[in-house]
């Protein structure tokens, strides 16, 4: 979705998020509180990982990550078996402000990163002070 205003713009794209590899996402359905949780759970991944003579996360550990790779997925984006999503929109937030500064327009527009909450916010500011707000809405794959 987009709108434009006065002086400012604002885009709206959803963006899916996808499990990695020896992971899934499933939504708790449940009617307690907080339901809509997005869980994260390890999968079984030992046919395909035999080929290279490995076992996969869950059955190599136990069902245990190991401690040791604090940038790892549950570290960095969840909240014990769920993802957080503040967690993940800062997270997202980083990549995307350390990916800009990479691309030709950082040096025409600057990136600001708004404060996370359940969805990604920036703004971007033109030398001519046109403002573009970009609303970049988290959503998960199953």
């Amino acid at each position: 979705a987009w709108s434009v205003q006065e002086n400012s713009t604002a885009y709206r794209p959803l963006v899916i998020l996808r499990p990695p590899p020896g992971h899934s996402f499933s939504v708790d359905s449940t009617k307690r509180p907080p339901a809509g949780r997005v869980r994260v759970a390890l999968e079984c991944l030992c046919s395909g990982e035999r080929l290279l003579g490995q076992m996969c996360f869950l059955h190599a550990s136990g069902g245990q990550l190991p401690r040791d790779q604090d940038w790892y997925l549950l570290d960095t984006l969840c909240t014990g078996s769920y993802l957080d999503a503040e967690k993940v929109a800062r997270w997202v937030q980083t990549l995307v402000a350390s990916a800009w500064l990479l691309l030709p327009h950082s040096l025409h527009c600057q990136l600001t990163a708004l404060p996370p909450g359940k969805s990604c916010s920036f703004q971007l500011t033109g030398t001519s002070g046109t403002q573009i707000r970009l609303e970049m809405a988290l959503a998960v794959q199953q």
